[in-house]
């Protein structure tokens, strides 16, 4: 049976959501976007991370004391034959600008995201009409390609 193709749109909505929540510092609009139990790996401070809260906390400590745009760009969305779940790599953008004595430097960040998606066919917000339900990352794995600028940028003031 081949996938729902408003669920490729519905995928690419949860992963945007992601950058909206970090760019907002609306951290609380991470659980729109990770499983409750998500299993994480991040290039800073811990590296494995699990469960939402946990993410978002980390993920806070980290950008609160900047501001910052994150776009993404290359993706590849692979839905199983099941329909149930999705693997995706998705390019992204970071770009970390500089508050107090770091003003006017910034730090850019090219890297990826390497999901595991779950369909949750009911009772999650945010469903993209027309798609089988909300998709959300159950594991991540975060990897920069490079990064360039000046890294004092992350430490804050």
């Amino acid at each position: 049976m081949a996938p729902n193709p408003l669920d490729y749109f519905a995928i690419q909505n949860t992963i945007s959501r992601y950058c909206f929540a970090l760019d907002s510092k609306d951290f609380d609009l991470l659980k729109q976007v990770f499983t409750e139990d998500v299993d994480s790996i991040y290039p800073f401070g811990r590296g494995q991370i699990q469960g939402v809260q946990n993410v978002a906390a980390a993920i806070k400590k980290r950008l609160t004391h900047i501001t910052s745009q994150h776009a993404l760009t290359t993706q590849h969305i692979v839905i199983a034959a099941d329909g149930k779940s999705a693997q995706v790599t998705t390019y992204f953008t970071g770009v970390h600008f500089g508050k107090g004595k770091w003003e006017g430097q910034e730090v850019t960040a090219w890297g990826k995201y390497v999901d595991t998606l779950i369909l949750f066919p009911e009772g999650k917000e945010n469903v993209l009409p027309g798609s089988s339900g909300q998709w959300l990352v159950s594991k991540r794995e975060v990897g920069f390609i490079k990064r360039l600028g000046e890294e004092g940028v992350m430490d804050g003031e």
